[in-house]
């Protein structure tokens, strides 16, 4: 790569590979965009307030950059194809310019908070981020997107200069003897690609690794979770019961899903979006978890579109379930 502006998708991200590698932590899992609440990071937006908007951008280069700017947009919680068409918020108009230096990182604090009102959704409902840094300049790194260009295309996997922070977190009650298991529904969206008609799949897959520490860090501003647990909690985190603290661990076995959807026929069936789709799609994910799983197990997997050859389409949905009482 040429090019030494970037958005980081995590602490050992150099910015010279792309396509990113998509283990442990994929580039749609990026670590520096969040929502910010008194310097506490979260990937939450609360209705009737502020929520304002961090990105974090890095120069790899040697020498300083100088008239750096950033778009934000706030995407509902889903995976697909990120178009800026598709926002229910963007920043992206008289943003603070900036000179990056030499191997250094910047914090751009957006002018635009997003304030959702009631018709986005029930308050504490996680939304999708996604950012592009550029040079404002006549023959600057990177471009600015045109929210107006049904071409403009948000491409974090591939584009050093877009990043994209899409991670849900969501509570689970334990199930009680006898019932068999528990569920818990993920409201999510699929955003469809501009035109064709070629095959898509979705399909859901377990993630067996540790969350990484941006992760955790979302775990810790959950209500319940507070600090303990010994060395064998994650993060050194536990949740809060009626019996007291218990640790957080990584959950074992395999959930069982299933998609409901009037356009998607369901999980790992093929089908094709209508010519021309350009609404996003309202898309359920529900999880069930088998009857004995633990208080404090925290059970991670990753849903996205996928083609005929079983590649990733645009971007996935990083999904994390802490079993509660």
């Amino acid at each position: 790569m040429t090019d030494n502006l970037y958005i980081p998708v995590e602490d050992t991200d150099g910015g010279t590979q792309r396509p990113y590698p998509p283990n442990p932590n994929p580039s749609w899992n990026g670590e520096n965009l969040r929502f910010n609440y008194n310097g506490i990071p979260d990937v939450k937006a609360y209705i009737g307030k502020d929520n304002p908007i961090l990105v974090r951008v890095k120069n790899k280069g040697d020498q300083p950059m100088d008239n750096v700017t950033v778009q934000a947009y706030v995407f509902q919680s889903g995976f697909g194809f990120g178009y800026p068409g598709y926002a229910i918020h963007r920043c992206d108009i008289d943003q603070p310019k900036q000179t990056v230096a030499a191997h250094s990182m910047a914090t751009f604090f957006m002018k635009e908070p997003w304030k959702p009102g009631d018709t986005d959704g029930a308050p504490d409902k996680h939304f999708c981020l996604l950012a592009n840094v550029y040079q404002d300049q006549a023959g600057g790194e990177g471009k600015r997107l045109l929210y107006e260009d049904p071409n403009a295309v948000l491409d974090v996997d591939h584009n050093q200069h877009h990043g994209q922070c899409n991670i849900v977190v969501a509570p689970a009650s334990q199930a009680p003897p006898g019932s068999g298991g528990t569920s818990s529904k993920v409201p999510t969206t699929t955003f469809p690609p501009r035109g064709g008609s070629a095959e898509f799949s979705v399909r859901a897959e377990t993630v067996t690794t540790k969350p990484d520490e941006s992760q955790l860090a979302l775990l810790r501003v959950r209500p319940g979770v507070v600090p303990g647990g010994g060395a064998d909690a994650l993060g050194g985190l536990s949740l809060t019961t009626s019996k007291g603290p218990v640790p957080i661990t990584l959950g074992t076995g395999t959930p069982a899903f299933e998609l409901r959807s009037e356009v998607i026929p369901g999980l790992d069936t093929p089908f094709r979006f209508s010519e021309g789709r350009r609404e996003p799609i309202p898309t359920d994910i529900e999880v069930r978890l088998p009857e004995g799983t633990p208080l404090g197990s925290l059970h991670v997997f990753d849903v996205g579109l996928r083609t005929e050859r079983g590649d990733l389409a645009g971007s996935g949905l990083r999904v994390m379930i802490l079993v509660t009482e």
